[in-house]
């Protein structure tokens, strides 16, 4: 359970509390995929969820989000300091008062979080959901300053912290955090109730013109470098010379994506490498997969590795993933990335020869762990009343 440090101040039950959480664009990505499924089971009638949004882009969770009560605020790209503090402050003034502000960018919250200071919003959160600890090495020198002066400053404006592993927390909050008794972990959760409904693998794989016999290995990630896409077509260009029955989903978006469209059509491999685009049936296109491939360059956790064993799938991860994300036994082995390929290529071979892990027992198993997006919610509900000093007010009461 979370060490937790009530605040001073009170207040009765009869409001629900107004949460404000910067995670800008509400697209269908990690962080915000588990902000919307903490927004769909809260309790509305205790606790209001507001988003800091990006003037000018849409966000494809934006129209959900309102439906479920949630309210948006556009904001100045971040891009533009000075315009997006000022413009942070003008809703702050404007939309609030907020009881809390919930900051999930890397250093950005910050920024977030002092504005949130000068407001006077009395529980400042702070949650690191990657390790970018190895990104930081590529910076300019006055980027690294950047980053260290964002990290002095969360220190000083944050009332509270969270962190997706433990890797995620040293990134964020260095290397003693947890000597701090701010800063703690909550492991994100997925929705597990898609997972008990799937299609069949043989459905799925007609849906997307795949072979039934095929050999499929898949991703679900963002197209941005981290997830290294790069490293992962190799292995395939590499496996499909030999292998004719290979084949490979790809789910997700981002900037990257264009560049790997262009480079499967100029291999002429467009007819065994599926890009799905963003999808809201992930379980099912999971199923689709014989094995899951991850080669992150970093990760706070790698949800996407939780949902391959939530659906029953052996998965190969870089070693750079924090090792809290393997749950199921026998579902995850590590591999490195530096100079690597060929133990890359073995074990795929190996996980498309070996044995199929039960779905059944793999879901069951991730059902019990903090997860389980249920798990989530309780634990954020009890934290959000206990530091807002709600929960005293309901104990005294």
């Amino acid at each position: 359970m979370f060490s937790i440090m009530t605040q001073n101040h009170q207040r009765g039950v009869s409001k629900p509390l107004k949460i404000l959480h910067i995670a800008f664009t509400m697209h269908a990505r990690g962080t915000e995929t588990w902000l919307m499924n903490v927004l769909r089971r809260i309790d509305k009638n205790r606790f209001q969820f507001d988003f800091l949004t990006v003037e000018g882009e849409k966000g494809i969770y934006d129209q959900e989000i309102l439906d479920l009560g949630g309210k948006l605020h556009a904001c100045p790209h971040p891009g533009n300091k000075g315009a997006f503090l000022r413009g942070l402050r003008k809703i702050l003034q404007e939309k609030g008062p907020f009881d809390v502000i919930h900051a999930h960018p890397y250093t950005l919250s910050g920024l977030a979080l002092m504005q949130g200071a000068r407001a006077g919003i009395p529980v400042r959160i702070v949650h690191s959901h990657t390790d970018r600890r190895k990104a930081r090495r590529d910076k300019s020198v006055i980027r690294r300053a950047y980053i260290g002066a964002m990290k002095k400053l969360i220190s000083r404006t944050a009332t509270y912290g969270l962190a997706a592993s433990d890797d995620a927390a040293v990134s964020l909050f260095g290397k003693n955090w947890n000597k701090d008794p701010r800063w703690n972990i909550m492991h994100c959760g997925i929705d597990l109730e898609p997972f008990k409904k799937t299609k069949t693998k043989e459905a799925m794989r007609k849906s997307l013109g795949i072979p039934q016999q095929a050999h499929v290995m898949g991703h679900v990630g963002s197209f941005h470098f981290e997830k290294n896409h790069e490293f992962l077509l190799h292995l395939f260009e590499k496996m499909a010379k030999s292998d004719l029955k290979l084949h490979l989903i790809l789910v997700g978006d981002g900037p990257l994506k264009q560049k790997y469209e262009d480079r499967v059509k100029t291999l002429n491999l467009e007819k065994r490498v599926i890009f799905t685009g963003v999808r809201s049936d992930v379980p099912d296109l999971l199923k689709a997969m014989d094995i899951f491939v991850f080669p992150s360059l970093f990760e706070g956790l790698g949800l996407a590795v939780v949902e391959a064993q939530a659906a029953g799938l052996p998965c190969l991860v870089a070693d750079t993933v924090p090792q809290e994300a393997s749950i199921v036994d026998g579902a995850v082995e590590f591999l490195p990335l530096e100079n690597a390929d060929e133990q890359w290529v073995k074990a795929i071979k190996e996980k498309f020869e070996g044995n199929r892990i039960d779905a059944a027992r793999a879901l069951n198993q991730v059902s019990s762990t903090p997860f389980n997006i249920d798990h989530n919610v309780t634990m954020l509900m009890e934290l959000y009343d206990t530091l807002s000093g709600r929960q005293d007010s309901k104990d005294a009461a």
